[in-house]
């Protein structure tokens, strides 16, 4: 009973080779009940049609259309409001999450509220993109105390919880907004290891206008947690212990 949310925009085909990692990794663990979102962002290739299609071999697959491009955030943002079941996974949509990545993520699914994911090969994205990720992750770990490996990869979360929050990111800073709020809160998470794809990214995400929103993004949340009248003390850490030997 888990819902993968697949965000995409001109991904063509890797959208089949997704949902196909996806599919085979719920066979791996007899998972009933799933369904599968991929948001379609405006793109200009084929994205849409490959969904229909897709969504007409398998009833489980549930596809939303944006006319426009909105950005990462918003996609993911519709993706789980669309979901029904009681947690979700994000799995982008150029298949940047290998099967066995995935296969850990599910098999730890139940261990807390939240599981995080902790790239060991980083070496898989050019230096500069590791200096600035190791740079916003430092900022956010100082400024609201969540001390965790990584706060902008794949994960699992509560669907209802997240759908309570007020999430304010259109683009790349929609996954840490969503667990710097949630950690805050003092919900359970756990953290699992996890492989990126070796391929080399297809498109740069690290662009001007990502740039500035993550900027933006942080500066509101620095507003909204730490500096605002009236608002909720923030709650330690709850992180659970996963053993990796069972």
């Amino acid at each position: 009973m888990i819902s993968f949310i697949v965000p995409a925009f001109n991904e063509g085909e890797a959208i089949r080779l997704t949902v196909e990692t996806i599919r085979s990794v719920a066979a791996t663990y007899d998972l009933v009940g799933y369904e599968i979102i991929p948001i379609d962002d405006g793109s200009e290739d084929n994205s849409k049609e490959i969904m229909e299609q897709l969504a007409q071999e398998d009833s489980r697959i549930r596809p939303v259309y944006h006319p426009e491009n909105k950005g990462l955030g918003r996609s993911i943002v519709d993706g789980i409001h669309k979901a029904v079941n009681p947690q979700f996974i994000v799995v982008p949509g150029d298949n940047d999450i290998s099967t066995e990545s995935l296969s850990l993520m599910l098999h730890f699914k139940d261990e807390a509220e939240i599981i995080l994911t902790v790239p060991l090969n980083k070496e898989a994205r050019p230096i500069g993109r590791q200096v600035i990720s190791m740079i916003y992750q430092m900022m956010h770990n100082i400024f609201f105390g969540t001390s965790v490996g990584y706060l902008n990869g794949p994960g699992i979360w509560p669907t209802e919880k997240v759908k309570a929050l007020d999430l304010m990111s259109n683009r790349f800073s929609i996954i840490s907004e969503m667990n710097v709020k949630l950690l805050t809160k003092g919900f359970e998470f756990a953290e699992v290891p996890m492989y990126l794809q070796a391929d080399e990214p297809t498109r740069a995400t690290v662009t001007l206008r990502n740039m500035l929103e993550v900027i933006k993004v942080f500066m509101m949340l620095v507003v909204e947690l730490n500096l605002k009248p009236g608002r909720p003390e923030k709650k330690p850490l709850n992180r659970v212990k996963i053993h990796f030997g069972r």
